[in-house]
């Protein structure tokens, strides 16, 4: 690689001479005709020789012209070439015209091939690197966001290598994978997570949190089936395509650029808390209890809780007080000459009875601190660019963090006229350290710790043994977050490399092959360390804190986890262009690629340590490990025609044919056609030159596309000598013996993919010179044939079939605006809006299935429905008339008497938003940026199980004034005339109820803890959001001003993200959800939170 870099080097300055002897010198400027403004860093070069030079930053340039030259090249990014005529002058003034965007703009499409935009018959959106990285967002999917239209980005949380998912025009598959393929630099690379997360454990990082932001050029989002056709079967999610940045425009001298950014994080969103009540049930005080529906702060000292009777024949001292033989000890201060003070066991003192923000007190503030440097270089023969950044993290929860080391190198080189050659390398080196979520999160510990409890400053285990904890409550959820934070380890680390090479032969201007070889490999270790002592691992915690202790140290588990994974891919395409007739242009691509993918995956388990503190898995009582491995391997043959006719219609079909290893073998080879029609009407020659319509275009395509499944031969498992259903209380192995069964799945020989048909139509205008754009796009599209588990009766001894059964719809509308309000020589303002809605919809499962489980618990879980919007949330429902009234108890002898009565379990919520809008406003003034992007999340719901259990807990505001009575209005249980088989009450007097006043306090814990806790409707909540998402201010300091400390460039910015929220959902960011998958932020369960970010950061320019 070091040798690469020196030859490119050493030829990009050779390049840059001027060998012929007999020359003169001319000086000029080039400016733009747009605004006066000098252009620096254009090329100026004098035509037909490889004589040339670059403006300075003032834009100006020196050169030395041959005799007999006739004109200078003059050329610069994003503005129309210009041939300039060489006289006599001495100095030329020279104007670039910036490119009409709309008409001009060069995109990468499928397979690496550049098209102009005005050419493309369906839909295409990109982000440049400036808006990428504005926000210094060290997330590459979280920096999308708002961006482009029809994108959907759901980040799991905040937490430093959380993962994300993106959906480019909703879901397609009930219970496969819905993840668009990455491409970088023409290389298919892996993206998704190693394994995917439920409602326990931690969170395992989607791969592209190997890729730096700060590494990209640019991206462009092909949407649709039509877009992204000639990739096959891994494109049918749409393509997201990366390109990194390249030596191109760093002409002469090497451009050495170094950018350093920090951000300060903290919790983006607290709940609220109550301030009132303390720790214990039914209004009675408790030492160590899970709730805080307990007495009133200033009742507390009184408490005539027995925490201690002295049983001895001497008197014992509990911090200062004696409790002599046959006394008590009352956990209230006051009678024991203790006023304001109750006495806390864990803390072995006496504590003042006051209010604690235990919540706010746990998280830290986190820090992001990135430093990227990048060298890079143009020349007559090739350009280069190198690039080595670190990103390092410390999260808002103690002992997470991510430390991110990065390598990129890219090369071109144009060897004769006919040959080119280069390559694109990346490395990475990624550790994550991570805390669990779910039902193994700390955070139960944090939200639902009592007011008065001080978690932070309580010692969180017991005198003289580090692995005995301390904590207001017990159980399998009792685990002190502070004692789990600093005993426990989770940790990711992978070590990746990813990149290719090609070669181009182009023996005319009509016909050019290439042929391009790449590979992407990783190594994954993940380390779960679950200390001895933890609840959650089968660990004790002291239910009394009476001494002496006598719990000791138990349970306690290790996880080890690796997955090696690597893939060669192979592509060769041959393209032959000209004019067929008049007016009339062609191009034919035909090729091949082939993919091969390996993967190998290990797991290992012991339980049961012996020795605290001694992390290794051979301290475990029992140990237990697995391991699989699969091989999966696609051909590829396509071909691809377009036509263009006087540069105003565009006709593009396409045609591929796969065939893949992971189907039967009588089933793997698949055709997928396209066909694309794009219209640039404003080139009739009527519309032509019209400054009012200056671009318009229609469009419509046609797409097939699908997606392989997994076939797998019935085989046998290691297990008992049961059927899977029934077991017979046999464990083998037995004498040393392993016993096999049949695997509960089987597979359906007929397996054939599943194919997505889509259709899509949309139109594009740009009016008054580009100062108003408008994109809009229609798309629907219908996947049939899904591959799923479909289950099977016991009967058969298998649990499930995976066979094609069952279809989803979906449709899509998008609409970007583009304005520019205001242009004036010093100042600009840009906005950019998108607007987003996409549906998806299970239109029929198999014979007989109503409904599939995607994610989540018995009850609450998420759900591919039939007959209803992808995905549903499902569980316990309100009881309810055929009216939509609530059915409520009218038992006076009931304690739950005038509170809703549970119902039966089905769809209780849509995860899916009503629409999506990102606004995006950059406004220039010289060298100040100010640029915004706000996000509005519109409808869609989520299962909220961090309110249900501060809600259960008595932690939440919603559970402070308990002395105020509350009303339900329904109908009465006892009036009902029947309830019929799909649980709908009909008949029935309404009426209204009220609990809770005066001496029935008690009401708001039965209403809280026994009744909305058990029914999931009741903790189903809207997500809708607005999010100033990003902010960021930039300075660029003038040239002429840094050039006197030998500087090229210096730029300084500060930046926010995720400042502001505005919500329906109480008490938590929306934002946090419980796994990535086709849950799709529906479910959250103690879920990590969201942070917000405040940071600087400078780049300058050697």
């Amino acid at each position: 690689m070091k040798k690469i870099s020196l030859l490119l080097v050493f030829l990009g300055f050779i390049g840059l001479q001027v060998v012929l002897a007999q020359t003169r010198d001319i000086t000029g400027t080039v400016t733009s005709t747009e605004d006066g403004s000098t252009v620096p860093g254009a090329s100026v070069v004098v035509k037909g020789t490889t004589v040339g030079t670059v403006t300075d930053m003032d834009g100006k340039f020196t050169l030395k012209v041959p005799q007999g030259a006739k004109s200078l090249e003059v050329s610069f990014v994003g503005m129309t070439n210009t041939e300039v005529l060489l006289t006599n002058a001495a100095n030329y003034q020279v104007k670039l015209e910036p490119e009409n965007i709309s008409v001009n703009e060069v995109v990468v499409t499928a397979l690496g091939i550049s098209k102009e935009k005005k050419a493309l018959g369906y839909a295409t959106q990109g982000v440049k690197s400036e808006e990428l990285n504005r926000a210094a967002n060290p997330s590459l999917s979280s920096a999308m966001q708002g961006k482009v239209a029809g994108v959907e980005v759901r980040p799991q949380s905040g937490m430093p290598g959380s993962s994300s998912q993106i959906f480019i025009r909703g879901a397609r598959f009930f219970s496969g994978n819905n993840n668009p393929l990455y491409v970088i630099d023409g290389l298919p690379i892996a993206s998704t997570n190693d394994y995917a997360q439920g409602v326990t454990g931690t969170d395992f990082s989607s791969r592209s949190v190997d890729i730096d932001p700060n590494d990209i050029e640019s991206i462009n989002v092909l949407k649709g089936q039509a877009a992204a056709a000639l990739y096959g079967m891994r494109a049918s999610n749409g393509v997201i395509i990366i390109t990194t940045k390249s030596g191109k425009q760093a002409k002469g001298k090497p451009v050495v650029t170094l950018t350093t950014n920090y951000t300060a994080d903290k919790i983006s969103r607290l709940p609220e808390l109550q301030q009132n009540y303390g720790h214990g049930f039914n209004g009675a005080f408790a030492a160590v209890n899970s709730n805080s529906w307990g007495p009133k702060l200033e009742n507390i000292q009184n408490s005539k809780t027995v925490f201690y009777k002295n049983t001895t024949t001497s008197a014992i001292n509990f911090d200062g007080v004696n409790i002599n033989p046959g006394e008590t000890l009352y956990l209230g201060g006051a009678n024991h000459g203790n006023p304001n003070m109750y006495y806390s066991g864990q803390a072995a003192k006496w504590l003042p009875v006051q209010p604690y923000n235990n919540a706010k007190e746990f998280f830290d503030v986190g820090g992001t601190t990135s430093l990227n440097l990048n060298v890079s270089q143009a020349g007559e023969m090739g350009n280069y660019s190198v690039g080595v950044g670190n990103t390092k993290q410390t999260g808002i929860i103690p002992s997470t963090g991510m430390d991110r080391m990065s390598f990129k190198a890219t090369a071109d080189m144009k060897m004769n006229d006919m040959f080119k050659v280069g390559f694109s390398a990346n490395a990475s080196n990624v550790s994550i350290d991570k805390v669990p979520s779910g039902n193994d999160s700390y955070l139960f510990g944090v939200f639902g710790a009592p007011i008065t409890y001080n978690l932070r400053d309580i010692p969180y285990h017991i005198a003289g043994n580090d692995y005995v904890q301390t904590s207001y409550r017990v159980g399998s959820v009792g685990d002190n977050p502070y004692w789990a934070t600093k005993n426990n380890k989770f940790n990711e680390a992978t070590r990746r490399f990813f990149g290719n090479t090609y070669i181009q032969f182009e023996p005319t201007k009509w016909l050019s092959f290439k042929y391009q070889f790449g590979g992407d490999f990783y190594e994954t270790d993940q380390e779960e360390i679950w200390q001895m002592g933890l609840a959650k691992a089968g660990g004790t915690i002291p239910s009394s804190y009476v001494p002496p202790i006598k719990t000791l140290p138990s349970g306690g588990k290790i996880v080890n986890r690796a997955y090696v994974y690597r893939n060669y891919n192979s592509l060769f395409i041959a393209t032959a262009r000209g004019k067929l007739m008049d007016q009339l242009n062609g191009e034919i691509v035909v090729g091949n690629e082939l993919n091969d993918e390996y993967g190998r995956s290990f797991w290992m388990q012991g339980t049961g340590l012996q020795v605290p503190g001694w992390n290794n898995i051979a301290n475990a009582t029992t140990q237990v490990a697995t391991e699989s491995k699969n091989t999966d391997r696609t051909v590829g043959f396509f071909a691809n025609g377009s036509l263009d006719w006087k540069g105003m219609l565009f006709l593009n079909a396409t045609g591929r044919y796969d065939v893949v290893s992971s189907m039967p073998r009588n089933n793997r080879g698949f055709f997928y056609p396209s066909v694309s029609l794009g219209w640039l009407f404003t080139e009739l020659e009527a519309l032509k030159g019209q400054s009012t319509l200056s671009y318009g275009k229609l469009r419509g395509s046609y797409a097939e596309v699908g997606a392989a499944g997994t076939y797998m031969n019935p085989y046998y498992a290691t297990g008992g000598s049961g059927s899977g259903f029934i077991t017979d209380g046999i464990s083998f192995p037995l004498g040393g013996v392993s016993g096999y069964i049949p695997t509960t799945s089987i597979y359906d020989p007929n397996l054939k993919p599943q194919n997505t048909k889509s259709y899509e139509i949309g139109f594009e205008a740009r009016f008054f010179n580009n100062r108003i754009g408008i994109d809009y796009s229609y798309t629907k599209q219908k996947t049939v044939d899904q591959i799923f588990a479909v289950p099977l009766a016991g009967s058969t001894g298998y649990a499930e079939e995976i066979r094609n059964a069952g279809s989803m719809s979906g449709y899509s509308h998008e609409f970007t605006l583009d304005l520019v309000p205001v242009k004036t020589k010093d100042f600009t303002w840009n906005m950019k809006i998108n607007w987003s809605k996409s549906e998806s919809k299970c239109e029929e499962l198999a014979e007989g299935v109503e409904n599939i489980t995607l994610v989540g618990f018995v009850d609450p879980n998420i759900r591919a429905y039939a007959g209803k919007t992808y995905p549903t949330i499902y569980g316990t429902s309100f009881l309810r008339t055929d009216k939509g009234e609530l059915v409520i108890d009218d038992d006076d002898t009931s304690p739950y008497y005038g509170m809703p009565m549970a119902g039966g379990t089905k769809a209780i919520g849509n995860v899916t938003p009503n629409f999506l809008l990102g606004v995006n406003n950059t406004l220039s003034f010289k060298g100040l940026t100010l640029s915004f992007l706000i996000d509005w999340k519109d409808g869609g719901m989520m299962y909220s199980g961090s309110n249900r259990l501060i809600n259960l807990y008595g932690t939440s505001a919603a559970t402070d004034n308990r002395s105020t009575p509350f009303t339900y209005t329904g109908v009465g249980y006892s009036t009902l005339e029947s309830i019929d088989d799909n649980d709908v009450a009909h008949g029935g007097t309404s009426s209204t109820f009220s609990r809770g006043g005066e001496g029935d306090e008690i009401a708001h814990q039965y209403r809280y803890a026994t009744i909305l806790g058990s029914i999931s409707e009741a903790n189903v909540f809207e997500t809708s959001f607005v999010k100033l998402r990003e902010v960021s201010l930039s300075y660029t300091f003038p040239k002429s001003l840094v050039s006197k400390i030998y500087l090229k460039g210096l730029s300084a910015s500060v930046s926010a993200r995720n400042i502001l929220l505005w919500t329906s959902l109480p008490n938590f960011d929306p934002e946090s959800s419980q796994g990535t998958g086709n849950g799709q932020s529906g479910f959250d369960y103690m879920s990590l939170p969201q942070t917000t970010s405040l940071g600087a950061g400078l780049t300058v320019t050697f």
